[in-house]
């Protein structure tokens, strides 16, 4: 059962690597929305109070370059090739092989520079022209054009794209997306949900190592997660801290491409969360145990590869002082980065003294309490590293002792057997690497690292060519393997050990600053990924609500500007135009427009009906009475149909029925309220005559007033059949509208 769920988890690993390498649409599961354009406001104050609005600062992020890309190519069409230029330069400095460079060279020079001396616009300096001149004439004797050919140019086009074209692209709708961009990574708030996690593919002393997909650009990382409980344990909470400082200052800036690098920090109530790169070929130690010792031509190119991390890492006065094979990890290709910078310091300031790293690889003067070192340490475990590669053990561990003591007594007192089966070269490469007196120690002599480039065991290597990475690997490792040990080997912590320890807010508080977003990375991850899909998606959002907004304002323009006058009226409608009913009218100065009103009273603008100016034969002089409405409009249109309309309802009849009404209304009250007034009275002992009195008089009242309201209603009904018959004699038939 153990091997079945061992199996699902690394298919279930695999699967997620592969998804990876797809579209970006596929890749994210979880979608970014940017926030609206109203934010550039917020941002514009920030970024400037911050010093970020600058050309320098946005054309060195890669989403402010991409931007500005797209808004020179789209407005500025001279300031397009000038940036097309600069893209040229760049993929020239970035060329290895001598022959591509020189054709692409002169293929610069002849489509950008010859095209700027015809046009005559003298962008650029004189110097610059002359230089370059100087350097393809001399390649044409050497066969050879030096990588920094072109850049006097590339300083020159920075200051013309400031010149030309940052401030408009400030203004301009692109500022505006990138503005966009910072606010959504300026409040960047990371938790497990934002990660989709997979197998343990390590395990520390804190906590494990496993594979994760981020879930909003389908990127896959790795998530180192340490226990706070487990840091409280063991009093780590200095080198919990430390590790987060020193990934920090390694992976800000300009990286190095044989570091392990931080992208993100976060935490949980229980966790410290790092998000590093993934590397999944697995590290040397595990290709070491299934791979055996390694020939020296490929333990050369990781000493190449790991010697460039180690010089980045003493340039930043960082010393590392934990390097083993276990710590080196490989990637798809074959190629290095060193890992894990629990035990990293930060040397500028104070050399550290402590007694820490691995027991077999610690250089002697770690060893020795209270003594401070540097960098020096670093190289001391550098050739322990090599030897092992080479011999399959640590120079000081003999016979697989795993004795401490034992092992730190031989690092101070034995020297490293160099047996014949050596060449010259590594074996006086180590011998100065496992010197004991660090004055004596190739590297510690004032030179740092050039003192081992410049070692004959290097000889003949291309330093450019190896940070560049394009020396192949000596073992790629195979695709579609996890290349790490198998998750029930890897083990896992006892929970046992941390059951009773309880995290205090006092715990809680020292974490306060501990999360991070590396903005390099972060863009680089974004530019990457999902960038051109969200600005397209962004793009028609904010395209929709544009057309909205203009339609809501031509409305209105329409309404206020055009509209002559609008309000409610009757119009005769029905099969036989024997029926009013109401419309909202609005008269412009070529068309009538009709529409419907909901119950709530609002207008309907759907099913609105509109008759042109055009269409219109004759309107009628004067107000006519038509079925029973007074101050009628009659509209008769080419076709002959006729179009009534109304203000209100005003006919003798209507008036009278609605004056009736009342009076009804008025009496029934009356009733109501007189019949309990005489219980009341006759309950409190008032005489019978006066109530008999008043009785007569209501009765008196009410029949005079019937029979007035009969004789009304008679002589009403006769006088309007007689108008009825005048005015069908005299008007001819109504046609329904359109």
């Amino acid at each position: 059962m153990a091997d079945l769920e061992a199996v699902l988890a690394d298919v279930s690993y695999l699967m997620a690597m592969e998804k990876s390498k797809s579209t970006p649409a596929a890749r994210a599961s979880k979608k970014i929305s940017l926030p609206d354009p109203s934010i550039r406001g917020i941002m514009m104050k920030h970024l400037t109070k911050m010093n970020e609005v600058t050309f320098e600062k946005i054309f060195n992020q890669k989403l402010g370059f991409l931007l500005l890309k797209e808004f020179i190519e789209q407005q500025y069409e001279d300031c397009a090739q000038v940036l097309a230029f600069y893209e040229e330069i760049k993929k020239f400095e970035d060329l290895d092989c001598e022959d591509m460079r020189l054709k692409l060279g002169r293929n610069i020079y002849d489509s950008f520079i010859m095209q700027e001396l015809l046009a005559q616009s003298h962008r650029f300096s004189p110097a610059a022209i002359n230089s370059v001149q100087e350097n393809l004439t001399s390649a044409q004797r050497s066969g050879r054009l030096p990588k920094d050919t072109f850049q006097v140019y590339s300083a020159e086009i920075r200051e013309v794209l400031k010149r030309e074209a940052f401030e408009p692209f400030v203004k301009s709708d692109k500022f505006t997306r990138f503005c966009q961009w910072k606010d959504l990574e300026l409040n960047i708030h990371l938790t497990m949900n934002d990660f989709s996690v997979h197998r343990i593919i390590g395990r520390g002393g804190f906590g494990e190592v496993y594979g994760c997909r981020k879930a909003d650009t389908g990127k896959m990382y790795a998530m180192k997660c340490l226990d706070k409980k487990r840091i409280k344990l063991k009093g780590g909470e200095t080198l919990a801290l430390n590790e987060r400082i020193m990934l920090s200052l390694v992976s800000t800036g300009e990286g190095c491409p044989f570091i392990v690098c931080m992208i993100y920090a976060f935490q949980t109530n229980e966790k410290l969360c790092f998000i590093l790169d993934l590397m999944n070929g697995g590290d040397l130690h595990y290709h070491l145990s299934q791979h055996g010792v390694f020939a020296e031509k490929e333990v050369k190119f990781y000493a190449a590869e790991v010697l460039l991390g180690l010089e980045h890492m003493h340039s930043r006065f960082i010393v590392y002082r934990d390097l083993k094979p276990a710590n080196i990890l490989l990637d798809e290709n074959g190629h290095v980065r060193i890992s894990d910078l629990g035990l990293a310091c930060d040397y500028s300031r104070k050399k550290p003294h402590a007694s820490v790293g691995t027991h077999g690889y610690m250089a002697p003067e770690v060893l020795q309490k209270g003594t401070a070192y540097d960098s020096s340490a670093d190289w001391f475990s550098y050739g322990c590293m090599l030897y092992k590669l080479l011999k399959g053990h640590s120079p000081f561990r003999q016979h697989k002792t795993k004795d401490k003591h034992e092992i730190d007594r031989m690092t101070m007192t034995v020297s490293p057997d160099l047996n014949d089966s050596m060449s010259p070269e590594i074996r006086n490469l180590l011998e100065g690497l496992l010197a004991r007196e660090v004055d004596q120690r190739i590297g510690c002599r004032g030179g740092g690292s050039i003192e081992l480039k410049e070692h004959p065991f290097f000889a003949g290597v291309d330093w450019d060519q190896v940070y560049l990475q394009k020396y192949p690997a000596p073992l790629v490792p195979p695709r579609g393997e996890v290349n790490a040990h198998d998750a029930f080997d890897i083990g896992s912590f006892d929970e046992e050990d941390t059951k009773g320890i309880k995290l205090t807010e006092a715990d809680q508080q020292l974490y306060r600053n501990f999360s991070l977003v590396v903005s390099e990375r972060w863009q680089l991850e974004i530019a990457e990924t999902v960038f051109e899909v969200v600005n397209q998606e962004t793009d028609k959002i904010e395209q929709k609500r544009r057309s909205k907004k203009s339609e809501s304002d031509s409305e209105q323009l329409i309404t206020v500007s055009d509209c002559i006058v609008e309000g409610e009226i009757q119009r005769l409608c029905g099969p036989f135009l024997q029926t009013w009913q109401k419309r909202h009218l609005r008269l412009f100065p070529n068309r009538l427009e009709f529409y419907g009103k909901s119950r709530d009273g609002l207008v309907q603008k759907k099913g609105a009906e509109l008759i042109s100016m055009f269409d219109i034969r004759d309107v009628s002089p004067d107000f006519q009475r038509l079925q029973k409405f007074e101050n009628c409009i009659v509209i008769t249109l080419k076709t002959d149909q006729k179009v009534y309309l109304s203000s209100h309802v005003s006919s003798d009849r209507q008036t009278d029925r609605q004056t009736d009404r009342q009076t009804d209304r008025q009496t029934d009250r009356q009733t109501d309220r007189q019949t309990p007034r005489q219980t009341y009275r006759q309950t409190y002992g008032h005489q019978d005559r006066h109530q008999d009195r008043h009785t007569d008089r209501h009765q008196d009242r009410h029949t005079d007033r019937h029979q007035d309201r009969h004789t009304d209603r008679h002589q009403d009904r006769h006088t309007n059949r007689h108008q009825d018959r005048q005015g069908r004699r005299t008007n001819c038939v109504p046609f329904r509208s359109s």
